[in-house]
């Protein structure tokens, strides 16, 4: 398997499955974030933060290591409330990520969290993630009217759900 780049192929809507290691918010990422990300475990979608492979459902790992996680991902998905991938109940939903759109760079989490003028960084949830769909489009509008200079800005709205060791 190599390192998926993101950027390279985007499918709209479908349920995708990425492997890859946790990413604990501590050390330099925590001082690039300058503490106002408070999630201790951050989940993202973002290839620059993490190096994830892209895998199918049936390469899903029954047991992964402490280290290891599967994240499946829904880019820009449509309005209805809730998604789930595949019924799978060991998946847990974590949250919504706002990628940007030729990088897949999180706003969020990998941008030195100076986007406060639209990012609200105290209501993140314990991932490092926007909890709402309604609040991650909201988020996702402000970015792109209050820094329309800033590429970041120009983000795709991310839906991301976890599977961990079991």
């Amino acid at each position: 398997m190599s390192i998926v780049y993101l950027n390279s192929e985007v499918s709209y809507g479908l349920v995708r499955y990425y492997k890859g290691g946790r990413l604990y918010n501590e050390g330099k990422l925590n001082e690039f974030n300058r503490g106002k990300i408070k999630a201790k475990e951050l989940v993202t979608f973002d290839c620059a933060l993490m190096d994830l492979y892209e895998i199918t459902k049936d390469q899903i790992e029954l047991s992964l290591n402490d280290s290891e996680q599967v994240v499946a991902i829904i880019v820009r998905p449509g309005i209805e409330k809730e998604y789930y991938p595949d019924n799978d109940p060991l998946f847990e939903f974590c949250g919504y990520d706002l990628v940007e759109t030729e990088t897949r760079i999180s706003a969020i989490t990998n941008c030195g969290a100076c986007f406060g003028d639209a990012i609200d960084y105290d209501s993140l949830n314990g991932y490092g993630l926007i909890s709402t769909y309604r609040q991650a489009v909201l988020t996702q509008l402000d970015l792109a009217d209050k820094y329309p200079e800033e590429n970041h800005a120009c983000s795709d709205v991310v839906e991301i759900w976890r599977r961990i060791k079991q």
